[in-house]
């Protein structure tokens, strides 16, 4: 019997392994997406919902899925029917200008120190990294969680991580290397330092249409503020932010554009009824001044000449 060489359907999920947080692929927000967060998080039964917005039980459960992954609602009662409510960072997605969904960041490696008060009583597999000049660099994965040894301390890598918003990313980071330092601590008897020191600032990179345009044009590099370029090893055009605070900014740039855009309409618009307005008033005095005879009515008045 030959064997079934149909293509398998693979879900484009990340997985989790040793039970460490890791955050999956951000993904676009319809506004049936958008209807669908917010009648679950309002309470309502996903059978309900579906009958609502028109979908199908599976594409309800599959953004159920998304914004339980994301962090954008919560199970609140367990029973025959789950019911759900929004969370903090759902109400912030929801409450966004119209349309509005916040642009993806990625959060590059925020490795973290810790001085080695005591090392490991249970053997750990340390892999040789390379021999520079003063000191041997070891290395171990904590679940898929990277840990490099040096002469006094340890260097926690939690990774790239991926999200909408720069403060929570810092904060999951940081859940990551708390994780690992509890378990260099319990499981393999290691002694840390309670503090740890990040190796850097935050770095943040944004793959926008704006960076593909503008690297064609030469690459642009700014020291401690940031870069647009394609650098390896993913040698993908991208915009890149030194600090939280830059990439907050960016990350809020578009809804302050919108707010500008909306801002300049309401200008124009008030500019355009005291236009009228103010024709309205020199087409009055034009006729009073001719009631008086001080204008003959042959005299010529163009629109926005003023009789001093």
């Amino acid at each position: 019997m030959a064997p079934n060489k149909r293509r398998r359907h693979v879900r484009r999920v990340q997985r989790v392994k040793h039970d460490f947080l890791t955050l999956t692929d951000a993904i676009p927000l319809t506004k049936k997406g958008q209807e669908i967060l917010k009648l679950l998080g309002a309470g309502n039964p996903a059978s309900k919902v579906a009958k609502a917005v028109g979908c199908s039980p599976s594409n309800i459960s599959y953004w159920k899925d998304k914004f339980l992954s994301i962090g954008a609602i919560r199970l609140q009662v367990r029973d025959v029917v789950n019911i759900y409510r929004l969370t903090p960072y759902g109400s912030k997605i929801i409450t966004r200008s119209e349309g509005y969904f916040p642009e993806v960041c990625c959060l590059e490696d925020h490795a973290v120190k810790f001085r080695v008060l005591g090392w490991e009583r249970v053997p750990l597999d340390w892999k040789r990294l390379g021999r520079p000049r003063n000191w041997e660099k070891l290395g171990v994965r904590i679940g898929n969680v990277r840990v490099v040894r040096t002469s006094k301390s340890v260097i926690v890598h939690p990774g790239r991580l991926r999200g909408f918003d720069v403060d929570e990313l810092l904060m999951l980071s940081g859940r990551i290397v708390e994780r690992v330092r509890m378990v260099l601590e319990n499981k393999f008897g290691m002694v840390l330092s309670d503090v740890g020191v990040p190796l850097h600032q935050p770095v943040t990179r944004f793959y926008s249409e704006e960076a593909r345009e503008l690297v064609k044009l030469g690459t642009t590099i700014v020291q401690d503020v940031g870069s647009i370029d394609e650098s390896p090893p993913e040698k993908v055009p991208h915009e890149e932010y030194v600090g939280k605070d830059l990439a907050k900014a960016r990350l809020l740039m578009p809804l302050n554009v919108r707010r500008l855009e909306r801002r300049v309409g309401d200008v124009e618009e008030k500019v355009d009824k005291l236009s009228g307005e103010v024709h309205e008033l020199v087409s009055v005095l034009k006729e009073a001044l001719i009631g008086r005879g001080k204008v003959s009515p042959s005299q010529p008045l163009k629109d926005g000449r003023y009789i001093t």
